[in-house]
């Protein structure tokens, strides 16, 4: 499995056709390329030019059909004019998990994604591996505003984990904070975390397969 972590920065002046291609290229290619899992688009609230795409791919088979498509290479092309950075993070997929429905929206909507960044300390992958197992599972399966968790680590700081989630709103995330399984992580990882970045994002496009268990 392929995934990979973006940070975009927009030229605002061109926010309207960066919405428009982009959207066009993420919605396209959940639709038509069964290799392309999952495509997440969102920006930073406080900041709207800063936008942070997450993508999962099957392999490197399904990502070059992805790249030799005729949506992505629009939205290649269209980068130069529509973008003033770029930022690309290759990760370690630990465990993707999602809801069995197909996740589609590309409206207005109070979906709340997350991106959050973990640094444990070195030695402790499996222990905190099985604490995050555990909290995962059991809010894919039992919380119904918890649509999707990963849980990544950065190619080349291994130290640092990265997850991606999507809440339906607010709401669902308070909720999931207060359960036992949450609790139970934080007591377990408690001596194993040495620092926590956090970030509530804006949702632009989010679609995915349904797939990932």
């Amino acid at each position: 499995m392929i995934t990979r972590l973006f940070r975009l920065v927009r030229d605002m002046a061109q926010e309207e056709r960066y919405n428009a291609v982009g959207s066009h290229n993420l919605t396209t290619s959940i639709k038509v390329e069964p290799g392309t899992l999952a495509m997440y688009g969102t920006h930073v609230p406080d900041d709207p030019s800063v936008c942070y795409v997450f993508e999962v791919y099957a392999d490197e088979a399904a990502y070059q059909v992805h790249v030799a498509s005729e949506h992505f290479q629009a939205f290649a092309q269209a980068a130069g004019e529509l973008l003033t950075g770029r930022a690309v993070f290759q990760l370690e997929p630990r465990l993707m998990l999602e809801k069995p429905e197909p996740l589609f929206v590309d409206e207005p909507n109070d979906i709340e994604p997350h991106l959050v960044y973990v640094d444990v300390k070195p030695g402790a992958d499996e222990q905190f591996l099985a604490a995050i197992t555990a909290n995962m599972r059991t809010a894919i399966e039992q919380e119904p505003g918890v649509l999707v968790m990963y849980a990544a680590q950065l190619a080349d700081e291994p130290t640092r984990w990265v997850f991606w989630e999507v809440y339906a709103d607010a709401a669902a995330y308070a909720a999931h904070r207060e359960t036992q399984h949450f609790q139970d992580y934080l007591a377990a990882t408690e001596d194993i975390v040495t620092g926590k970045e956090f970030h509530v994002l804006t949702a632009d496009t989010l679609v995915n397969q349904g797939s990932l268990r």
